[in-house]
């Protein structure tokens, strides 16, 4: 059965979603050898949610990349961590919430609320597939819901460096877990491999400035990095 999987526009030269929630669900259906068709888009409306990514199955729209995995999982009977332990499962999720729920916020800051990132705003502009004038109106507009978000968030009454140092703490226990290790358990893939691995990619491109892929590039992380980009032939 077909998937299609609507995802967040490709930065500029980038083979890979600029969202890590949308490259995380395009490479569990890589690993996980399912047929499924590419649809880069800026069309939030068109998603139950109202967020990227989803999936269109059967005739039938699907939301959430945790939600969709576990929906797959249990339609094909069959899980990217089924090689696990009950304890490398915990530890799992734990890095997976340290991803998605404290790095995840720091990565929007960057690209969104840091000042001293000058690059985002012309990605952004270059990767909407919309004429230049028609992205550079839409861009504010974005800015304005985002830095909203981010209000809710309560991340914005941390000053930068505060910010920073949280992104380097978190980085710096992947990186420690990892100790020049390929992947996080039994030399396998796993679903917490792919999450690290799509939030690092896109912490580390340039789009979140200098100052993240500065630290990232210093940290013991090159092998994982390097086996994850060789396996799913990502640049």
């Amino acid at each position: 059965m077909m998937i299609h999987l609507h995802q967040l526009p490709k930065l500029k030269d980038k083979e890979y979603s600029c969202s890590p929630f949308c490259m995380k669900l395009e490479l569990y259906l890589k690993a996980m050898d399912l047929n499924y068709q590419n649809h880069f888009n800026l069309e939030f409306n068109k998603s139950p949610t109202g967020k990227m990514p989803y999936i269109e199955m059967a005739g039938k729209k699907f939301a959430d990349s945790n939600l969709i995995i576990q929906m797959l999982e249990q339609q094909n009977e069959n899980s990217i961590d089924e090689h696990l332990t009950l304890e490398q499962k915990a530890i799992s999720i734990a890095f997976i919430r340290l991803c998605e729920d404290s790095l995840y916020p720091i990565g929007v800051y960057s690209r969104w609320a840091d000042k001293n990132n000058d690059s985002w705003k012309k990605d952004f502009i270059e990767s909407t597939g919309l004429p230049k004038a028609m992205a550079t109106i839409v861009y504010p507009v974005a800015r304005k819901n985002v830095l909203r978000q981010l209000k809710a968030n309560g991340i914005t009454k941390l000053t930068s460096s505060e910010i920073y140092s949280k992104a380097e703490k978190d980085l710096q226990a992947i990186a420690d877990f990892l100790d020049s290790r390929l992947y996080f358990f039994n030399d396998k893939t796993s679903l917490v491999d792919i999450v690290a691995f799509s939030f690092i990619k896109n912490l580390s491109d340039g789009s979140c400035g200098k100052k993240i892929q500065n630290f990232v590039s210093n940290l013991n992380l090159a092998a994982f990095m390097e086996n994850m980009q060789q396996k799913f032939d990502i640049r």
